[in-house]
C-alpha cells in the first residue's frame, strides 16, 4: 500500500520543520542551541494536533545524531517498552514516546525509574497540558517545549518548499496555495493530506482559489474532542455567554458543533444555564434541557437550529450567579466542619417517645400562620446569623423573588 505523503514528507532535520521559529533560530532558540552544542535532555513537546511535534522530536534526534526508538502510548503495550528499556546500552539513545497523555500510571511508574537514573532520554509529545496529564516526578526532569500554532504564512512558506520537494505534475497557483494554508487552520498534515488528494484527482486542473472553495471537503475544523483547544473552546464559550456577547457565543459553539462532541458540548451548555443565568432567569435550564432532548430526538443537520437557538438566548438573558454563591458557601462551610447541632424542635419527631429526647413541642408549623409564615430560628445557635445567598437584584426575576419574600418577612432588605 502507498505511504502517505505526509508520512514520506515528515522532516529528517529541523531545517525542514515549518513554523516553531521560537524554538528553532540561531540566536536563542533552544532546539538550535541543542544541537549546536550537541545537548541531550528529556524533552516534552506540547501542542495541539497536526503542528510537527513528532516531526520535530525526530528532527532533532537525527541532527543531535543520536539513536532513537518509538512508543505509541495509544496503541503499544507494556511488553514493547519493557524490551526497549532491556536492550539500552552505554550508547547514548533517545525513547520518542508519542500520545504520552494516553499512557496509564503504571508505565508511567515504570518509565520513571530509568528516566531518574538517567539510563533514557525520552522525547514527550502530548496534546493536552503537561501539568495535567503527566506525573510529575516525569515532568520534573523534563524540560516543556509548547509548541505554537503555524501561522497561515508559515503555513504557505512551508508548502511551497514541499511542493519543490515533490513530483509534482498538478499547477497549483499561489492564491490556490494561500486558500489551502488559510482552510488547514494551522494543522500541517491536513493541508499536506490535501495536497495529496489533489494530486491524486484533479491533475488535470489548474488549481486557484476559486477552484478550491468549490471542494466542500477542504475544511479544517480547528480543534479535536480531546486536549486543550477543545477545553480552551468549552471555557470560551462560557466566558462568551456569561459576559453576553452573542456573537463570540455562537463562533466558539460553532467550532465545538462542528468538532461533532455533541454530548460533551451538551452538558457544557446545560452547566452554564444553571451556573451563570440561575435565578436570574430560571426556565432558560428547564429549556436548555429540552433543547438538548430535542437535539438526541431530531439529529443532525436540523439539530444545530434548536442547539443555537438556545445559545442566543442564555447569551442575551439577564445573568446571576447568586445561586452557585450561595450552594458553594454552604458546601465550604460544612467542609470546614462548621456543623453545630441541629436546634432540638426541627429534630425528628416521627418516633415513640422523641419528645423525651428532643424538645420538639416548640417547633412552629408553618402552614397554620398567614402567609404560611412564621419567625423562628432555622440555623443552629453558634451560626444563626450567617448568610449564604446573597440576592442579585439587578435582574428581573430575582428582583421579584426577594421583594415578595421580603413582603411577609422583612429580610434581604438593602
Amino acid at each position: 500500500m502507498k505511504q502517505p505523503l505526509s508520512y514520506i514528507l515528515r522532516p529528517k532535520t529541523v531545517n525542514d520543520v515549518v513554523g516553531q521559529s521560537h524554538l528553532i533560530n540561531k540566536e536563542n532558540g533552544l532546539v538550535s542551541r541543542m544541537i549546536e552544542k550537541r545537548f541531550l535532555t528529556n524533552l516534552i513537546f506540547y501542542g495541539p494536533p497536526g503542528i510537527g511535534k513528532t516531526s520535530l522530536a525526530i528532527s532533532l534526534a537525527n541532527d543531535l545524531k543520536i539513536d532513537y526508538d518509538f512508543f505509541n502510548a495509544s496503541n503499544d503495550k507494556k511488553e514493547k517498552l519493557q524490551s526497549i528499556v532491556k536492550n539500552i546500552n552505554d550508547n547514548e539513545f533517545v525513547l520518542i514516546i508519542d500520545e504520552f497523555h494516553r499512557m496509564n500510571k503504571s508505565i508511567q511508574d515504570f518509565l520513571l525509574e530509568y528516566i531518574e537514573s538517567k539510563k533514557l532520554v525520552v522525547f514527550i509529545t502530548t496534546t493536552e497540558n503537561p501539568y495535567f496529564v503527566i506525573n510529575p516526578a516525569v515532568r520534573s526532569r523534563s524540560t516543556i517545549l509548547q509548541l505554537k500554532e503555524i501561522t497561515e504564512d508559515e503555513m504557505f512558506n512551508g508548502l511551497n518548499k514541499i511542493l519543490l520537494k515533490i513530483d509534482n505534475k498538478t499547477v497549483i497557483k499561489e492564491d490556490g496555495l494561500r486558500a489551502i494554508s488559510s482552510r488547514s487552520n494551522g494543522d500541517l498534515r491536513f493541508a499536506i493530506n490535501m495536497i495529496e488528494i489533489i494530486q491524486e484527482l484533479y491533475n488535470d486542473k489548474v488549481i486557484d482559489k476559486d477552484f478550491i472553495d468549490q471542494l466542500s471537503f477542504i475544511n479544517s475544523a480547528k480543534g479535536s474532542s480531546y486536549g486543550d483547544e477543545f477545553h480552551d473552546l468549552k471555557s470560551a464559550l462560557q466566558k462568551s455567554i456569561r459576559g453576553s456577547d452573542v456573537n463570540a457565543s455562537l463562533h466558539y459553539f460553532a467550532r465545538l458543533f462542528e468538532i461533532g462532541d455533541y454530548e460533551t458540548l451538551m452538558r457544557r451548555m446545560i452547566i452554564i444555564a444553571y451556573e451563570d443565568i440561575g435565578l436570574a432567569n430560571p426556565s432558560i435550564p428547564v429549556r436548555v434541557v429540552n433543547a438538548c432532548n430535542a437535539f438526541r430526538q431530531v439529529g443532525m443537520p436540523e439539530g444545530r437550529i434548536i442547539l443555537g437557538l438556545v445559545i442566543i438566548e442564555m447569551a442575551l438573558s439577564e445573568k446571576s450567579n447568586s445561586s452557585i454563591m450561595a450552594i458553594d458557601n454552604a458546601i465550604a462551610d460544612v467542609r470546614k466542619s462548621n456543623i453545630p447541632p441541629i436546634p432540638s424542635y426541627l429534630r425528628d419527631n416521627h418516633y415513640d417517645s422523641s419528645a423525651k429526647l428532643n424538645h420538639t413541642y416548640n417547633y412552629k408549623y408553618a402552614h397554620d400562620y398567614p402567609n404560611d409564615y412564621v419567625e423562628q430560628q432555622y440555623m443552629p445557635d453558634l451560626i444563626k446569623n450567617k448568610k449564604y445567598y446573597i440576592p442579585k437584584t439587578h435582574n428581573i426575576y430575582e428582583k421579584k423573588l426577594v421583594d415578595i419574600y421580603n413582603k411577609f418577612t422583612g429580610k434581604y432588605n438593602k
